[in-house]
């Protein structure tokens, strides 16, 4: 018996995501600084990810988005992406973009 099947024999694959192809954040990159309202940063950046946006670390010319939470955002960071001309946006505004 190969690898393979005696792996499938023993695992079980739960709560799979199916990210969309063509979701609302396609072609857009995102960073979350601060702490968001009702949900973890973790869930925020899955629900990112399965609209077909992408997730960054840092503040640099491929950050489309910079969203900020309400509490503890990073001067750095919004201070960079507003000399760099980054959109900037609140959850509040990041939900709407989620829902279109």
């Amino acid at each position: 018996m190969e690898i393979l099947d005696k792996l499938e024999d023993i695992l079980t694959v739960k709560n799979a995501e199916i990210k969309k192809q063509n979701g609302p954040l396609k072609n857009q990159t995102f960073l979350i600084t601060g702490k968001l309202d009702g949900i973890s940063r973790a869930e925020a950046k899955s629900l990112i990810e399965e609209n077909s946006g992408v997730t960054v670390s840092s503040v640099s010319s491929k950050l489309n988005y910079l969203i900020v939470g309400d509490v503890k955002p990073t001067k750095k960071k919004v201070n960079k992406a507003k000399e760099m001309k980054i959109k900037i946006i609140f959850e509040k505004e990041w939900n709407k973009i989620l829902d279109s």
